[in-house]
């Protein structure tokens, strides 16, 4: 569960330096998504930002059977 990347693990106990560097990480690909959605950048950039305040939030729900980013993308589409 989520052995594979140390940030992530990281990220789940509360540092938010290695969130960070996750946001970094995926950052490009979801607002990609959002705006492939959304079909405007002031949109994406505030579902992108949205996306990660909710995934901060919801981290401990991340269970790691999906990649990190699948789980991001699914927050993104209902963003």
């Amino acid at each position: 569960m989520g052995d594979e990347d140390p940030d992530l693990d990281r990220a789940r106990t509360g540092d938010r330096e290695a969130f960070g560097r996750l946001v970094r990480r995926h950052q490009r690909r979801v607002y990609a998504a959002a705006l492939h959605i959304l079909g405007n950048h002031s949109d994406a950039d505030d579902a992108t930002q949205e996306t990660f305040v909710r995934a901060f939030r919801d981290l401990q729900t991340f269970d790691g059977r999906a990649d990190f980013f699948t789980w991001v993308y699914r927050i993104t589409v209902n963003t």
